[in-house]
This record gives C-alpha cells, structure tokens and sequence, in this order.
C-alpha cells in the first residue's frame, strides 16, 4: 500500500471515530445536539480530507468544507450535490465548540446533519478502500 493511501485511511478512521460519537450521543435522550452537529461536522471534513490525501492533493488546515469540496469536484463530480449541506455544516465546526452567540440545534437539524454525514463517509469509504 501506498502512503498516500495508508495515510487517507487513517483520515477515514478519525472521520468514522467522529461518526460513532455522533451517533451515540444523538441516541442519548439527552445528549447535547450541539456536540453532535460538531462530530457530524467533523465527519464529512476528514472524509473530503482522507479523499483529497489519496490523490496526493494538498488542502488548506480550514474547516471550510465548501473549501475543500471545490479541490475535490473535478475527481467527484456526484460531491457538488452536498455544496449547500456543506456550508451550513461548516458553521458548526466553530458556533458549536465556542461559547458566544449561543448554538443549540432542534434535534431535526442534528439528525439531518449526521444524515449528511453518514452519506459522504459512505462514499468516502468507496474510494479510499478501494
């Protein structure tokens, strides 16, 4: 194996360690949905990152995901369907870690957000394993 490829799996592991904590906490009656929008944040960046590290192409350190599907869409066209989950998701790697203008998601936003990631991470695992 290559270590463009050893290193995009490694990406891929952190993303579905971040897919497991979503998951479970949103199973928690009361777990906080802000956290979980975090994770699921964290999902589809690690996911496009692990991507972007197979085909040896450098990224910016942003949470941007916009940012970083725009070095992706070339290879993976089918990606520019997530472009506007991508934006709103790019707004909890920031609002849902810090305190400031108070971020608490309704559950719906929370489960839609680990929808959207669960998706990419599945088509993130397609490439990457492959």
């Amino acid at each position: 194996m290559n270590a463009d490829k050893d290193f995009a799996l490694d990406w891929l592991k952190k993303a579905e360690n971040d897919m497991r904590s979503a998951q479970l906490i949103l199973a928690a009656e009361d777990g906080p949905l802000d956290t979980v929008c975090f994770h699921a944040q964290q999902v589809v960046e690690k996911s496009l990152k692990g991507m972007l590290t197979l085909h040896s192409r450098p990224f910016p350190r942003v949470h941007v995901l916009h940012l970083l599907l725009d070095l992706l869409t070339d290879i993976y066209p089918d990606l520019e369907q997530f472009r506007e989950q991508f934006v709103i998701l790019s707004t909890y790697a920031v609002e849902a870690r810090y305190p400031g203008d108070y971020f608490e998601p309704e559950r719906q936003e929370a489960e839609d957000a680990v929808a959207i990631a669960e998706r990419v991470l599945i088509l993130a695992k397609k490439q990457i394993a492959n």
